[in-house]
């Protein structure tokens, strides 16, 4: 009794924790895009910053001059080397074939254990027959629309955007405006349209979060689908009706 008490009180500590959301903020100036995870309120966090058109150091004279040097020593020892342990070809021996004095006797199907036979029989499919049995029976529909509802769960839902931006073609501009109008208008609003010349200047910041547990329930449901077991049944050897 006392331990089903424990098990009760672990999974409803688990069941907490997982209710707890994880949130994230997408920041970026221009191409600078910086992306911060938090998790337990903030307790734990994580920012990793990607810039891809932040420019590299370029080496000092004297790091050329002492990478030179290097590479030259590594030459020379190389050479050395190979100068030292090269040795003066031989002529080849003529090479004589000689009969097989026990030659192996074929194994007649009768006297192969039965575990090889299975092995043999239940060998995995390659992948692209795999790729091909998942979109057959519907399990690469099922993972398209688990990720539509995870991406939906956590989509950031406000963001504050402010700059200018165009195009080089005023049409993109105008698709762009109007996608952004129809599926994130308070982000659109701040944005200055040009269809004159191109510029983009924009800065913004977004928030959103996930909670552990739906996402657990949407993967949970996911795995233990018909679709899945047919393909797990299917991947480690078995007939393609499951």
């Amino acid at each position: 009794m006392m331990a089903v008490k424990i098990i009760g009180i672990v999974l409803f500590v688990l069941i907490l924790i997982l209710l707890i959301p994880l949130t994230y903020s997408i920041s970026f100036d221009k191409w600078k895009l910086t992306v911060k995870v938090g998790a337990l309120f903030g307790i734990i966090s994580k920012t990793k910053e990607i810039d891809p058109m932040k420019k590299k150091p370029k080496p000092s004279a004297e790091d050329e001059k002492a990478a030179e040097k290097e590479l030259n020593e590594a030459l020379d020892e190389l050479d050395e080397k190979i100068t030292s342990e090269a040795k003066p070809l031989e002529p080849e021996k003529p090479v004589e074939i000689k009969p097989a004095e026990n030659p192996k006797k074929e194994v007649p199907a009768e006297e192969i254990p039965e575990e090889k036979k299975k092995e043999n029989k239940k060998k995995k499919p390659s992948l692209l027959a795999q790729g091909r049995f998942a979109l057959d029976n519907g399990l690469i529909k099922l993972v398209l629309i688990a990720l539509a509802k995870i991406i939906d769960h956590g989509f950031p839902r406000r963001w504050q955007v402010e700059g200018k931006l165009g195009l080089p073609d005023p049409m993109y501009t105008g698709v762009l405006q109007g996608l952004l109008y129809a599926t994130l208008p308070g982000a659109a609003e701040e944005i200055e349209w040009d269809y004159l010349e191109t510029v983009f200047t924009l800065k913004g910041r977004g928030r959103g979060r996930f909670i552990p547990l739906y996402v657990l329930y949407i993967l949970l449901k996911l795995a233990v689908s018909r679709e899945a077991r047919e393909f797990w049944h299917f991947r480690q050897g078995g007939k393609q009706n499951g």
